[in-house]
């Protein structure tokens, strides 16, 4: 790509006879660069295919961008608060501004003199967009999303968010974005003990009074990036009919399974877990006793089960559920 070398010629110099030559000053050399994002998170839940987000378009990114004097920096008219499309391009092997769907790439460019750029994002599938419709801070787009009235629980989307501030495009034009979850996933493995050999059969699992449906706010008018729930709705909730992995009700056998997985809001204290099983043909339930911490957002937690003749016992484990893989950053 040709650089761009802008030049002012004095006054009327060029038009004035009386005047034997013109001043020619430099205002800036500098060459046109493309904002490009790459993107890094671990494999989240089944939604999220391969090993990181950044190798298919599965999900894809919306972006919103400000800058001094150009608070709506990817959209000028203020006409769609729903931000940029960025869709993953193999050729360049980034995400790229795109339009459509199947996506063409767009061109979009840093502003030229040094001008700092802030970058706020949220990573979804597709479907999850159209379901959602996160919306951006009307004036500043960068400065807030917001997702109203999200029933979590029927609606089981993986959204991720992230945020690059005060970013100068650097070498190659790309903003490295570290995306979190904005929930935290619960999971359930089941098994008998090998010395059991009555059949045993798990029909649901209920978590009592649970905080489903809300609206999410991240925001990044803050020093730090806040990302929090206004809760509007709550009550019993069978994880075994949810988006899941095993149909109910689940046989167990001696091999430990992991036999649901759940996005739920974090920073709600911990509840009862309930669990409706048959033995013998008879059907009990089973209350958990489980931490009473809250859950935090980000993180996977596990409950693997152990059923035999004589008790049933829980291991309960926790892992960070998002690590960053790659730290460049940009400005």
């Amino acid at each position: 790509m040709k650089s761009i070398h802008l030049s002012l010629l004095a006054g009327a110099a060029v038009m004035l006879a009386a005047v034997s030559c013109a001043k020619t000053e430099t205002i800036q050399d500098e060459t046109p660069a493309e904002i490009g994002f790459k993107a890094v998170a671990t494999k989240a839940d089944p939604e999220l295919t391969g090993a990181s987000l950044g190798t298919d378009n599965d999900y894809v990114i919306y972006a919103a961008a400000s800058a001094d004097g150009s608070p709506k920096y990817f959209d000028p008219a203020a006409t769609n608060y729903g931000g940029q499309l960025f869709a993953y391009f193999t050729d360049g092997a980034k995400w790229f501004p795109a339009s459509g769907s199947p996506y063409i790439k767009q061109h979009i460019y840093w502003p030229f003199g040094g001008v700092k750029v802030d970058f706020l994002a949220y990573a979804l599938t597709p479907d999850a967009k159209t379901a959602l419709s996160p919306t951006f801070h009307s004036e500043t787009h960068a400065r807030e999303f917001t997702i109203d009235d999200w029933d979590t629980f029927a609606n089981q989307y993986d959204v991720l968010y992230a945020v690059a501030n005060g970013c100068v495009p650097g070498t190659d034009g790309n903003v490295a974005l570290a995306f979190k979850h904005a929930q935290a996933l619960l999971a359930f493995t089941a098994k008998k003990s090998a010395t059991t050999t009555v059949d045993l059969t798990i029909n649901k699992i209920t978590i009592k009074d649970l905080e489903y449906a809300g609206t999410l706010k991240v925001d990044n008018y803050r020093a730090n990036l806040k990302a929090g729930w206004t809760i509007s709705a709550h009550g019993d909730k069978d994880l075994s009919a949810a988006e899941g992995i095993s149909d109910f009700p689940y046989t167990l056998n001696s091999t430990a399974t992991q036999i649901t997985t759940n996005l739920l809001i974090p920073e709600q204290s911990a509840k009862q877990i309930v669990i409706n099983y048959s033995m013998g043909g008879k059907t009990f339930d089973y209350e958990l006793n489980i931490p009473r911490n809250p859950w935090v957002m980000g993180k996977k937690y596990t409950f693997n089960l152990e059923f035999s003749a004589a008790e049933i016992t829980l291991e309960p484990t926790v892992n960070v559920w998002m690590e960053i893989v790659d730290n460049e950053q940009i400005g």
